[in-house]
């Protein structure tokens, strides 16, 4: 797909009467964020515009949802356009696919290098260079001439705040900075509270998982690689959701001398799902290819057919090839 730019991206956006927006399965807070924000302007012009989503939003993003989520597939019968956010396939919707389907035309919006190419979009804009997906909300909303409300402004904030880890991953620019340097210019505006709830209000449970997972982590190639995992054991234990677990990495990430952080999580005895994390020059986009998954150079993710001892043997393999190989490309 050749790229629209942000301008023809707008006045497309104006055609439409009736839009159905598709968040990726397993929302973070870019994709629903960034999902919520593009209704919220979508609404602002007098679309009939919902976020279709069909998982359980994590709980410090549920202020998110702020009216605009909807979880029935018969919202619309038959509707004008259908929309991609934050990913670029329609594999990762999983049975919205078929809603997806029903649009009169499709589009993309999504800052993701790796995707499997299986869709064919009528427009819209992959752009990996971006910090976050709403980053191209917000810049194709100007475009629109949209007025940014607070709430637009609030799931802007939430979605940059959290796909940057706060402003301190390698994806963060001077253009990531001024568009949130113009969101705290719009009246009632308020970041600490935005950030009180995206971090601060994890459950009594989710702490209990957090500390039985680092305590179970491993290491790799002299502490640079480090995985652990969270079973369906754990979640038992610690009555919590896989969701609840999300943060996890970054505390891995936080440990000195770590290049490359490696969360499993048991779906089920058969199928795991891993995030992958990087910090300085390590490609685990790369692993996560090869594994049929994608991402970012930094940030990745794939999900892997065996069971948990399987998917660390493997996984372990192959991020301490990339090691060597990313390190030799330095």
């Amino acid at each position: 797909m050749t790229n629209n730019t942000y301008k023809e991206i707008a006045l497309k956006l104006h055609g439409y009467d009736k839009v159905l927006i598709f968040p990726h399965v397993n929302m973070d807070g870019d994709c629903l964020g960034s999902s919520a924000a593009l209704c919220h302007v979508l609404r602002g012009f007098g679309k009939e515009a919902y976020v279709l989503a069909d998982d359980v939003t994590p709980r410090n993003l549920d202020f998110l949802e702020s009216g605009v989520v909807t979880r029935d597939y018969d919202v619309f019968e038959e509707y004008d356009l259908a929309i991609l956010v934050d990913c670029g396939s329609k594999s990762r919707i999983g049975e919205r696919a078929a809603v997806f389907d029903r649009a009169r035309e499709n589009a993309v919006i999504d800052h993701h290098g790796v995707s499997e190419n299986d869709t064919e979009f009528n427009f819209g804009i992959i752009e990996p260079s971006s910090a976050a997906t709403a980053e191209l909300i917000y810049l194709i909303a100007s475009e629109m001439g949209a007025e940014v409300t607070l709430r637009i402004a609030q799931c802007i904030f939430a979605a940059i705040s959290t796909d940057t880890g706060s402003f301190q991953h390698s994806n963060t620019t001077a253009r990531t900075h001024k568009i949130v340097s113009e969101i705290y210019e719009v009246p009632g505006f308020d970041g600490n509270k935005i950030a009180q709830l995206l971090y601060n209000r994890k459950s009594l449970g989710a702490i209990q998982l957090e500390g039985r997972v680092i305590s179970e982590m491993e290491t790799f190639s002299g502490g640079r690689i480090i995985m652990s995992a969270v079973t369906q054991a754990h979640l038992i234990e610690t009555g919590t959701l896989m969701n609840e677990s999300d943060g996890i990495i970054q505390k891995l990430m936080s440990i000195d001398g770590v290049e490359i952080a490696c969360v499993l999580k048991e779906t089920d005895d058969k199928t795991v799902r891993a995030s992958l994390r990087a910090k300085s020059y390590a490609n685990v986009a790369r692993v996560a290819k090869s594994f049929g998954g994608g991402g970012h150079i930094r940030a990745a993710g794939l999900t892997f057919e065996g069971t948990i001892c399987e998917a660390k043997a493997e996984i372990a393999k192959a991020l301490e090839a990339e090691l060597v190989r990313s390190n030799d490309e330095k």
